[in-house]
């Protein structure tokens, strides 16, 4: 088929592809991309376009791409903003207007038109009375492929779009460049200062994913979180890339402070509404629940509110529930890190007002949670951890390390320790001071902390010069490991004078009091893996790194790593302990474990 013929039979169809706020795990929106029939020599948007062009059919096609994304985005019911790609000189025929000035208001406030970078505009004073009158009907913009093409930093003056999409050459392999880093640095910069969301487009790998993060961009589109597709991206997938897999009743966990509550269907007749609220003055707000997805919230003050109007009661008692329920309901993921959970809050002005967080378990209802419990846990935490910090680098210490570790053994899950430790401390702290020691541990403090995020990992100081990182699941990332040494031996040279950096190394003081060159700061980490079900306590595993440590030190890249521990291996590894007393050990787990049963 010719692309009339495509047009004409309606053959062309919208495939969205999702953009995401990495840092709450949340949708942004999704933007549609055109697709002829697979197969079709027409079947990708490069090869449409330029037949739309030999055939002076551009309009049309452009017309067209509106129509069946804002179509298809709303039959499938895809959440979030729906970004549409334009040139921006089309804004200017009256056809092309008048598509979307036809969409209904509801549509025209969840889109945002992508002006592409790659046209140069014929009349920018012309296309900004164009876009003014589309804002005040609820359009949105947003400048793509920026540094691709013509004037960008002029279009950005012009227009004051909404939000920027970096083109992909700026984020391809940027945890490695240097100078594709400073560029995006002063891009976010700029765009906080101007109000607009930076996106950073084509993100295919996690090394690319975390410089980004680094540099303040967590809006992000590509292969890495989620194709194009027909279909929306599952909600608890977000969860899964980026959140915390934590247990439900752990106590820094959203599961921990879920409550049950009365729940209504959404065809539940008003009266019965009315009758909860009236037998239960303590009950505040009821959940609208369909097929086990949230639908709906009615809150008793509105409620109640409406009730007593004079016509209030006679009007809606026969009514099914969905017309007295709001939608502006707050939900979020059961395995979602209080962190993210306490961010949803402070981005919502009416926090006091919605009184419960509707909590969902990969997107069916699982329960609620009331605001001030939640804010009280979350304040609890932070005193707790503040308690427990160590006072130079206010990293968790060893009670909250320790009680990280029994907490993960305690849930039967598999976890991974890291234990690290700098060479050549004691040497440089002689030589530059305490004072320069204590830059250096914080330095290397909110290092790990930039390579191991709270999401899924806990970073704590044991003390002195030696750090810890937990990690869920067996996540044995040696490539992260040599990123972070690369980052280290970048960083730490900042620390040292030029003539040590020229002789790659100082000369100190060994412990037997005898003078020698030692080499410039580096550190060493011992990897256990767990596996679930283990029943070691804080102390064994304390043990085993701390051996394991030893062999650290002395293997050329500084990493030594036991795969997986077992009862025979973790006794391999910790310091002499006979057979009788393994054996007593194993019995006495076996007989704490049938107790606990």
């Amino acid at each position: 088929m010719s692309l009339i013929e495509l047009l004409n039979n309606h053959a062309l169809t919208s495939v969205f592809q999702p953009i995401v706020d990495t840092y709450r795990s949340s949708l942004i929106g999704y933007e549609s991309l055109i697709r002829g029939p697979e197969g079709h020599p027409l079947e990708r948007p490069l090869q449409l376009f330029a037949e739309a062009e030999a055939l002076q059919l551009r309009q049309v096609l452009e017309q067209y791409c509106i129509r069946i994304a804002a179509k298809s985005f709303d039959m499938r019911q895809f959440a979030g903003a729906l970004f549409i790609n334009i040139d921006p000189n089309l804004l200017s025929c009256s056809n092309c207007l008048n598509e979307l000035t036809n969409l209904p208001t509801t549509t025209a406030a969840t889109v945002v038109l992508e002006l592409s970078e790659h046209y140069e505009i014929s009349d920018i004073s012309q296309l900004k009375t164009q876009m003014h009158r589309l804002r005040a009907i609820g359009y949105r913009f947003a400048i793509d492929d920026l540094g691709a093409g013509h004037s960008s930093f002029k279009l950005w003056a012009e227009v004051r779009p909404d939000f920027v999409k970096l083109d992909r050459y700026f984020i391809s392999d940027i945890n490695n460049s240097p100078y594709k880093r400073e560029f995006v640095q002063h891009i976010v910069t700029l765009a906080k200062n101007l109000h607009a969301t930076v996106i950073a487009e084509g993100i295919e790998t996690q090394e690319e994913l975390r410089q980004l993060q680094k540099l303040g961009v967590f809006a992000m589109q590509g292969f890495l979180i989620g194709k194009p597709s027909r279909t929306p991206l599952p909600r608890h997938a977000l969860t899964e890339l980026f959140g915390a897999e934590t247990g439900r009743e752990r106590y820094d966990s959203l599961g921990s402070l879920l409550e049950d509550t009365t729940v209504v269907s959404s065809d539940r007749n008003v009266s019965d509404v009315l009758d909860y609220f009236q037998q239960n003055k303590r009950l505040i707000a009821i959940p609208v629940v369909d097929d086990q997805s949230v639908v709906g919230i009615i809150r008793r003050g509105q409620f109640m509110e409406l009730m007593s109007t004079p016509f209030g009661r006679p009007l809606f008692a026969a009514k099914p529930a969905r017309m007295v329920m709001q939608t502006n309901f707050l939900d979020i993921d059961v395995r979602a890190p209080l962190e993210q959970a306490s961010a949803l809050l402070t981005e919502h002005e009416d926090t006091i007002e919605q009184q419960i967080l509707l909590i969902v378990d990969k997107d069916k209802y699982a329960g609620v949670i009331a605001v001030p419990s939640l804010l009280r846990r979350i304040t609890e935490l932070k005193i707790q951890n503040a308690r427990y910090a160590n006072p130079l680098t206010l990293l968790p210490g060893n009670v909250p390390i320790n009680q990280t570790i029994d907490q993960h053994v305690s849930d039967g899950e598999a976890f991974s320790v890291m234990y690290f430790d700098l060479n050549y401390f004691k040497p440089f702290n002689d030589e530059y001071g305490y004072h320069r020691g204590d830059a250096v541990l914080q330095w290397f403090a909110s290092l790990l902390e930039e390579y191991f995020p709270k999401s899924s990992h806990f970073v704590g100081h044991v003390g002195g010069d030696d750090f810890i990182v937990i990690c869920r699941g067996q996540q044995n990332d040696l490539s992260t490991l040599k990123q972070l040494k690369r980052a280290f031996k970048e960083g730490i040279r900042s620390f040292y004078k030029a003539e040590h950096l020229n002789e790659n190394g100082i000369l100190g003081r060994a412990r037997d009091g005898r003078y020698q060159r030692f080499p410039l700061l580096d550190f060493c980490v011992a990897i256990l893996a767990v596996p679930p079900g283990a029943t070691f306590s804080h102390q064994d595993i304390a043990s085993a790194a701390t051996k394991l440590k030893g062999k650290a030190k002395q293997a050329n890249d500084g990493i030594a790593l036991h795969p997986t521990l077992n009862y025979d291996q973790m006794f391999k590894i910790m310091p002499t302990v006979d057979a009788s007393n393994r054996r007593m050990t194993r019995q006495n787990r076996a007989c704490q474990c049938q107790s606990a049963q």
